[in-house]
């Protein structure tokens, strides 16, 4: 959630950085300075990012920094289950899978959701973490099989949901070559790196954003963030891509905490009895914010 703060007269002189450090409880300057970095900090409107920009006192601040406070542990929304498969509702800022940070993810919490801590579902894709939406899970070893099958010969049928900025056309697509680089970006290269296919509508517009349906055909790490971005419309919130994390809605400003992107449905047939399988997720609250517009 963003943090709102007036500067009083007294914290005239004092540096920007160390005014948000002891202002906010629970974040330190570590956190400060991210959030300077990725823009989510504004003063009076405009965007800061110097941490020794020294404040005159009167200022409103908007800003967008972590904070540590425990939180209730995620809980998944299950959108389909029998005894070969599970489909959830993935919510945003819930990692897939276990990382090396630890913490909640949604792998562990599908096996809480079974009681099969001891013979866990397997994860059979990934979205990012602050992607939300369906995530397929395989239940048996010839589930998995056939599964892995359909995602691999490209025969599942991802949409996806995006938010971007900019005004794209009614139908575009790209067609390249990925490959990760360095701070966790993926960039398109000339040479080298994995072919990566995704066909963009746009379904409705606001005054500087878009609604855009998004149709990947592969599955690269990001693609449908680099694709987006690399055409010039980056996904509200996506300040790695160069997305905005603020976003004036109404005569508003709005800060955007994740970047914008929902898997939306998947069509999948069915591991043993082969019908077709339509699964879709409710779209999240922070879209529909937007979406009012």
């Amino acid at each position: 959630m963003p943090h709102r703060l007036s500067v009083a007269a007294s914290a005239a002189g004092e540096r920007l950085d160390l005014f948000l450090a002891r202002s906010i409880a629970g974040t330190s300057r570590k956190k400060v300075k991210q959030a300077l970095d990725e823009g989510r900090v504004r003063v009076d409107g405009q965007v800061r990012r110097r941490a020794g920009h020294l404040l005159r006192g009167g200022e409103k601040i908007l800003a967008l920094v972590a904070v540590d406070e425990p939180q209730a542990l995620p809980r998944l929304a299950v959108l389909y289950q029998d005894d070969w498969l599970l489909a959830v509702n993935k919510p945003a800022g819930l990692p897939s899978h276990r990382t090396s940070g630890g913490g909640p993810n949604a792998q562990d919490l599908a096996a809480a959701v079974l009681g099969r801590h001891d013979n866990p579902p397997i994860l059979l894709h990934r979205l990012d973490q602050d992607t939300s939406g369906v995530l397929l899970l395989a239940l048996t070893a010839e589930a998995n099989r056939e599964l892995a099958r359909q995602f691999s010969a490209r025969e599942v049928e991802k949409f996806y949901l995006a938010l971007v900025a900019g005004h794209p056309p009614a139908t575009f697509a790209v067609s390249n070559h990925l490959k990760a680089k360095s701070r966790g970006r993926t960039i398109a290269v000339r040479s080298g790196g994995l072919a990566a296919q995704t066909s963009f509508s746009t379904r409705e517009r606001g005054d500087n954003f878009a609604l855009v349906e998004a149709r990947p055909r592969t599955g690269r790490t990001h693609q449908i963030r680099a694709h987006l971005a690399g055409e010039g419309y980056p996904l509200l919130g996506d300040v790695l891509y160069g997305g905005p994390a603020f976003v004036e809605i109404g005569g508003r400003c709005v800060a955007v905490a994740r970047h914008l992107l929902h898997a939306w449905k998947l069509n999948v047939r069915h591991p043993v009895s082969g019908l077709e399988l339509a699964l879709e997720a409710p779209i999240p609250l922070d879209f529909k914010l937007f979406l009012s517009e």
